[in-house]
């Protein structure tokens, strides 16, 4: 089984009648994984270029 399907299996057991906290509990697991044994900088250089990305996908749609 893949690691995304146990993060929902996870996710659907926590919240089952919440499809918005689902959503939102498999973001933090999903970076949880992503980040674990980061240090603390390399942690926040992975959230600032994550940060960056949304905020230049946002500008594209303004100017759309």
């Amino acid at each position: 089984m893949k690691e995304e399907d146990k993060l929902w299996e996870k996710v659907k057991r926590d919240f089952p009648y919440d499809p918005a906290l689902q959503e939102v509990h498999y973001a933090r697991l999903k970076i949880h994984e992503q980040t674990k044994g980061m240090s603390d900088h390399e942690f926040v250089n992975y959230i600032r270029k994550k940060a960056e990305k949304v905020v230049r996908g946002s500008r594209n749609l303004v100017s759309d």
